[in-house]
């Protein structure tokens, strides 16, 4: 598997496991294949999660369902380079979608959304 680059994105992300009642923090960083969440909400590894999130130069709103692939753990962190919190990986990204995230990386113009 080839592994994408992340690049550093803030930008505001809605996650939870039930669609009715989804957190919002902000992502750390993106790559076509998930997103780093930083958030003190840890939820343990393999948990399945709904997110959604609008690209900066997009109207599309991004939704898929993904996986807690990793945590950074408060007081027991595994990247210091990171603050606490989740690494997400998509799992059933939309082709558009996962085009819509790659022209918004690719551009390098990473605005944050606030």
């Amino acid at each position: 598997m080839i592994e994408e680059p992340r690049n550093n994105v803030r930008i505001a992300i809605y996650y939870g496991t039930d669609q009715e009642k989804l957190m919002t923090n902000y992502s750390v960083n993106m790559s076509t294949g998930g997103v780093f969440i930083e958030t003190e909400h840890i939820q343990p590894v393999d948990t399945t999660l709904e997110i959604k999130f609008k690209l900066p130069d997009n109207d599309i709103i991004i939704t898929c369902e993904a996986r807690v692939a990793w945590i950074n753990e408060p007081g027991c962190l595994k990247k210091y380079s990171l603050p606490p919190g989740i690494g997400i990986q998509f799992l059933n990204l939309s082709l558009e979608n996962l085009h819509a995230i790659r022209d918004y990386l690719n551009k390098g113009n990473l605005v944050p959304t606030w």
